[in-house]
């Protein structure tokens, strides 16, 4: 199942980050077994700043 919420503060203009999330579930338990982090976006900074967006990103999650 596949849901977006919000997360971080954007790096560039602090708006919440959009997360990506699948979720997957058992049929035999109501509860999430897994979530596997897709992607994060802010809508306004993707479009207006790509190059500073990447940057910041990279930057800020390097690790995952």
């Amino acid at each position: 199942m596949n849901i977006t919420r919000h997360g971080d503060p954007c790096p560039l203009c602090r708006t919440p980050l959009l997360v990506d999330v699948y979720q997957v579930r058992s049929s035999e338990s109501a509860f999430v077994q897994r979530e596997v982090l897709n992607a994060r976006r802010c809508p306004g900074c993707q479009t207006t700043r790509p190059e500073q967006w990447s940057e910041a990103m990279r930057a800020r999650y390097k690790d995952d």
